[in-house]
């Protein structure tokens, strides 16, 4: 297969000419940057896998040997650009240059010419150590630990002086905002852009106009999710640097084991909110979560068969939240043969749960998995000043706080309390995917 080597001039011709692809105007500032350290503070919808995908591409196509990393806080995130990468080929001619593509034990393009893509996961950054890489693609940056980042994924750029690009939404005052900054200061090889999401022309008006309406101009969610802003943290119970401490990249639903030690929280809904249900693994430090469910708009008998069906299989012990609407749930649960513990929520019982909560995130008691709902209420549940001068601590306006309460219902259980609670699973009855 013969291309010229002009064709490897700009990597925005590049994609229209053998991808049929065209960058809008913030895609093509990103493609044509020549900074060694790039970062980009990107809205939702912005575009951002796609042209990570032509980045990963251009690299690895016009020269022989190039090895590129696609990095991202889980699995499931990796891939995508990786997706979109095997899209663009499977539209060009270079897919006759594909050597093979595998995805055990993980996603891996090689090239004939020995040029590699890989797809890797940041949550066991130990992995990575010893690897080499002229390009790293480092997605949703902001949710990498700052660690991974500074021990690991830097480091590998060494043998290749090579280059990093770093794009997400903003997540904190983390390793992402210091390089953002740099590239703001001038600091020699950092560039940075910022784009909010309606700098999309492909994306619908009338989407974020209502997002827009829905959130409120002002709001923190808008803010950060479609205008790309960093927003300072000072007033939130949980930093980003105790919620990153804490987040794992797994999978839920685990099943129940035999012998082990569960505990549940359970916060019911309220009008717009949701019901969530958190099951934790008590048996041995760190505590994990080994169920997740959230819902709402439900009625209250479907709301009291799934407390009771995710009760019977987990045999915990725990708290459910009976303020308002969830007594009557309690009850009924109640006489089901669910005993959970009532919890009443004043200004006081709400500050100790949560207290327990952050000593134990602090700690590194618990572990949870990478759940967006999760994530997002704990990093926008803060600290609020009354005109009383009492101090309370819910979400911030555009958020929920449902599934941080069951969160720190689960972790609130004494170890103690569930050691009397061992489950034993009768043969064969669990042997089932949840």
């Amino acid at each position: 297969m013969q291309i010229s080597k002009d064709a490897f001039k700009d990597p925005v011709e590049f994609a229209e000419t053998f991808f049929k692809w065209k960058a809008h105007e913030g895609q093509k500032q990103i493609l044509r940057s020549k900074a060694q350290f790039l970062t980009v503070a990107a809205g939702r919808r912005f575009g951002k896998s796609e042209s990570m995908a032509v980045m990963a591409l251009f690299e690895a196509l016009r020269q022989p040997g190039k090895i590129i990393f696609i990095i991202a806080p889980t699995y499931d995130q990796s891939t995508v650009i990786f997706e979109s990468v095997l899209r663009f080929l499977g539209r060009s001619p270079f897919n006759k240059l594909v050597n093979r593509v595998k995805y055990s034990p993980y996603p891996l393009l090689q090239f004939v010419h020995e040029s590699e893509i890989h797809a890797r996961s940041s949550d066991k950054p130990n992995n990575l150590r010893g690897r080499k890489a002229h390009l790293v693609i480092l997605d949703e940056a902001a949710f990498v630990k700052d660690s991974a980042v500074y021990d690991v994924i830097e480091p590998m750029l060494a043998d290749y002086n090579g280059r990093l690009i770093k794009i997400s939404t903003p997540y904190g005052k983390n390793h992402f905002y210091d390089s953002f900054m740099k590239g703001l200061e001038g600091v020699r090889g950092y560039e940075s852009f910022r784009f909010p999401s309606w700098m999309n022309p492909y994306i619908s008006r009338e989407f974020l106009e209502l997002k827009k309406l829905e959130y409120g101009e002002t709001s923190l969610r808008w803010r950060v999710e479609y205008e790309a802003e960093f927003v300072d943290d000072q007033n939130v119970v949980f930093p980003w640097n105790i919620i990153e401490g804490v987040v794992e990249d797994y999978s839920l639903p685990i099943r129940p084991k035999q012998g082990h030690l569960y505990s549940m929280g359970v916060d019911v809904a309220k009008y717009q909110d949701f019901t969530v249900i958190v099951v934790m693994d008590m048996t041995e430090k760190p505590y994990r979560m080994v169920y997740f469910e959230r819902f709402n708009q439900k009625s209250w008998q479907y709301v009291v068969n799934r407390i009771e069906t995710i009760y019977k299989r987990y045999q915990p012990k725990g708290y459910i939240d009976v303020t308002g609407v969830g007594d009557p749930i309690f009850e009924a649960l109640k006489s089901r043969g669910v005993y959970l513990e009532p919890f009443k929520f004043t200004a006081q019982t709400k500050q100790e749960l949560i207290d327990n909560l952050r000593a134990k995130m602090e700690m590194q008691e618990i572990v949870v998995p990478m759940l967006r709902e999760l994530i997002d209420e704990l990093r926008f549940f803060e600290y609020k000043m009354t005109e009383g001068g009492y101090m309370k601590m819910e979400a911030r306006t555009g958020y929920h706080d449902d599934t941080v309460i069951a969160l720190a219902l689960a972790a609130y259980t004494k170890p103690a309390t569930v050691a009397t609670s061992r489950i034993v699973l009768p043969a064969g009855k669990y042997d089932w995917l949840i």
